[in-house]
């Protein structure tokens, strides 16, 4: 069963000058998961009417419902650089659901989040959202991960939805596609952050590309061990006649 929880949080930023200035900033933070803790699907932060609106997907999530009203470092990062941005209003998706701290293991990424992902991207206004891919290399050999990635950018590209990806000065452009905010956070967390265009095309097309190779590979692989048991069984065979 899924479960919403919702917090408000109330920020305090003060600057000291000749006169004083008390700035106050309310965030209104949701998040949608399982009873259990065990899946987040979504994490929804709003704090200003008159933004722009973004949905960031990452890999996998690190927090779950009844614990809404914390962070963890990529999503602090990010929230760091909303204002480069002009986001008032950030919902934060991943490609799992599962609840992961540490390093993932194999049988916890089985069951990808696409189907939640899906009825998302049909909402009336999605159009009006920065679509941004941040989910960053990790898994780039994960056979689930990698068809979990050309399902979503087949969606996307069919869609013609705003992809985006973050990057910053002095960063190359294919190593910024759909880089983690973690990694922009540990090494560019001074640096202005922005937007520019994800090549959904271009980047579907290589993860199909690398699928249909390692389909080939495994084709030879396979006769090679097959052309080896036979010619065992034929040497096997050759010796029971004498």
């Amino acid at each position: 069963m899924q479960r919403k929880q919702m917090v408000s949080l109330i920020f305090f930023v003060c600057e000291r000058m000749k006169n004083m200035l008390k700035n106050t900033i309310t965030m209104d933070v949701a998040v949608i998961g399982t009873d259990d803790g065990k899946n987040t699907f979504e994490i929804q932060r709003k704090w200003k009417d008159n933004g722009k609106k973004a949905i960031v997907i990452g890999m996998y999530p690190t927090i779950t419902a009844e614990k809404c009203e914390m962070l963890d470092v990529s999503n602090m990062h990010l929230l760091n650089h909303v204002n480069d941005f002009g986001w008032g209003e950030m919902r934060m998706l991943n490609l799992y659901a599962t609840v992961i701290n540490g390093k993932p293991s194999v049988s916890q990424l089985k069951e990808n989040s696409l189907a939640y992902i899906e009825e998302i991207l049909e909402e009336k206004d999605i159009n009006t959202y920065d679509i941004v891919i941040a989910w960053g290399n990790s898994l780039s050999t994960h056979q689930n991960t990698i068809k979990a990635k050309i399902d979503l950018l087949s969606i996307l590209l069919k869609k013609k939805l705003n992809v985006k990806c973050i990057t910053v000065d002095g960063l190359s452009v294919n190593a910024s596609y759909g880089i983690h905010p973690l990694y922009l956070g540990l090494h560019y967390s001074k640096s202005k952050w922005k937007l520019i265009d994800y090549p959904v095309k271009d980047v579907l097309g290589e993860l199909e590309k690398n699928v249909k190779s390692q389909k080939t590979a495994e084709k030879k692989i396979g006769k090679k061990v097959e052309k080896k048991v036979k010619t065992v069984e034929k040497s096997e065979t050759g010796k029971d006649s004498k």
